[in-house]
Parts: C-alpha cells; structure tokens; sequence
C-alpha cells in the first residue's frame, strides 16, 4: 500500500542523513504525489536540502526543481519556493545567482538556505557571510512579518546545531559564530513561531553555551528552556530535554546536588514519554544517569 505523501516525506526526512542517495532514487521512483501547493513547497525544500546540503548534487537538485515547475499544484507560492531553491543551490555553488526581480523576502530566503547547504559542504566562511548578509537586509525591515523571520529562524537553529556538533574540530571563530547564530534563531523564532521553538532555541543555546566552556550561561539558559515547558504544559518530551540541559549544565558547575535533582526529573519525565519516544531518548537518559559524581 503506497504510502500518503506526508508520511512519504516525513520517511524521507528520518532516512535521508544515513541514505541520502538510496532516499534521492526514491524521490524518482516513489508513487506518492504531492496533494497540495503546500505538500509541493515541502518537497522543494526537501530536494534543495537532500540534493544540496548532503549530496552536492547541484546540477540534479536544479534540475528536479524545474520538473515541478509545470506541476498542476505549482502555484505563486510555489514558484516562489522553486525560484528561491535554484538561486540557493546556485548561491552554494558558485557564491553567485541571478536573483533579479526577487523579492527582499525571497533574496533573504535563498541567502539563508544557501548558507545551511554550504555550512553542511564544510564551506564555513562562505555560509558565514552569506547569513550575514541576509540578517543584515532583515535588520533593515524593524517591521518584517514572519514570514521574512522564520528562513533565518531555521537556517540560524540548523547551522548552530552543525557547528556544535564539530566538538573539538571546531575552532575559535567557529564557537563564536556558533553563539551568535544560535542566539539569532531565539531572535528571529520569537518573531516566526510559538513558545515552542523559542523554547526549543533556549536549549540549543544550553548546549551550545555548555560546548563553549560556558557553563554558568548553560544553566541560565536551561533554566528558561524549563520555565517555557512548566508556563505552557508542555509534553514531557521537552520537559526531558530541558532536564537533561540543566544535568548537564549544573554537572560543568561542579553541582553535583542540582545535577542529581536535574538527571531525577529528566527520569520522571522519561518515564510519562510514549514508547517510541523512550526508546528514542534511552541513549540520552543512560548518558546523564552515568554522569561521574
């Protein structure tokens, strides 16, 4: 039985680091269509992340993009996404695209992706001045809506969490871009989303502060990131998280009492999570509880 396109796509998105090139001969072969615009703007994104940012594929993801543009489903919205997912794909390239008659939104949103795609490339100083760019043309719009907001909300949370995972490969330059761009995407996502991902942006800047050496601001950090979840009801799944934030945060302080608070909540958190969810979160969970006291 064929699968509904958004659990097609969503499939997609879980295999597609591990098997971009078994996931980018799906895409050609798979049944399911796209039933909406919005379905098709989703499958552009995907293409421009999977063909640009872990493939390298330029020429392939340029090419599946201009497929679509005669989809029956393709409408203003739509060519909209396909025209910015050329220019980013062509920005990461070559660090030039023909954006003429692109709109201030759409020349924000092609710099952002093509700043994701070539942070992912390990073209790190590029990526870097093409985010500027496009934070600095938002800077001049005070009143920008959030559709202007949420690219860089996404490109912002993406690249900070890319740069985090270097760890020790990563240098001095790289960590304080790293703290920057993760303080941006809490910036740019109190404009484009919910107390979610804004509460969700408070733990990556935890990590990201603890990875730095910083682990006073980790747990400051941490600690909205658990006041956001205990104001809005969260679900437990970010109640874990955000204990598990503070564990490790308050174990980098030497406070081994708040640290043993923080792992015990993480576990009750754990233990409300649905089964798929726990076993998900096992990894992390055996990790705070092995913490050294």
């Amino acid at each position: 039985m064929a699968l509904s396109f958004d659990a097609f796509l969503q499939q997609a998105w879980a295999d597609h680091a591990d098997q971009p090139d078994a996931v980018a001969a799906r895409l050609r072969t798979e049944t399911s269509s796209p039933q909406s615009a919005e379905q098709l703007a989703a499958l552009v994104r995907f293409v421009v992340h999977l063909c640009g940012e872990h493939l390298g594929a330029f020429d392939d993801g340029r090419g599946r993009l201009e497929a679509l543009a005669g989809h029956p489903l393709a409408d203003a919205s739509v060519q909209s996404a396909l025209r910015v997912g050329i220019a980013s794909l062509t920005l990461a390239e070559t660090d030039s695209a023909d954006r003429g008659g692109f709109s201030l939104e759409e020349l924000i949103r092609s710099e952002a992706a093509a700043a994701a795609i070539g942070l992912g490339r390990g073209q790190t100083e590029r990526a870097m001045a093409l985010l500027h760019t496009a934070r600095e043309r938002l800077a001049a719009l005070p009143d920008a809506h959030a559709a202007v907001h949420r690219p860089l909300a996404v490109a912002c949370n993406n690249m900070a969490w890319e740069l985090h995972d270097r760890g020790s490969a990563r240098s001095a330059a790289d960590t304080t871009a790293m703290l920057d761009i993760a303080a941006a995407s809490k910036v740019h996502w109190a404009q484009a989303g919910t107390w979610l991902e804004v509460e969700r942006a408070d733990y990556g800047l935890a990590l990201c502060h603890l990875s730095a050496g910083l682990p006073d601001l980790a747990a400051s950090f941490a600690a909205q990131c658990l006041a956001a979840c205990t104001q809005n009801d969260a679900p437990p799944c970010e109640h874990f998280s955000a204990h598990e934030a503070s564990a490790r945060a308050q174990h980098a302080r030497g406070d081994q009492a708040a640290r043993a608070r923080s792992v015990a909540a993480a576990e009750a958190a754990f233990a409300k999570l649905p089964a798929s969810d726990q076993d998900a979160s096992r990894k992390t969970l055996t990790a705070l509880q092995a913490l050294p006291r």
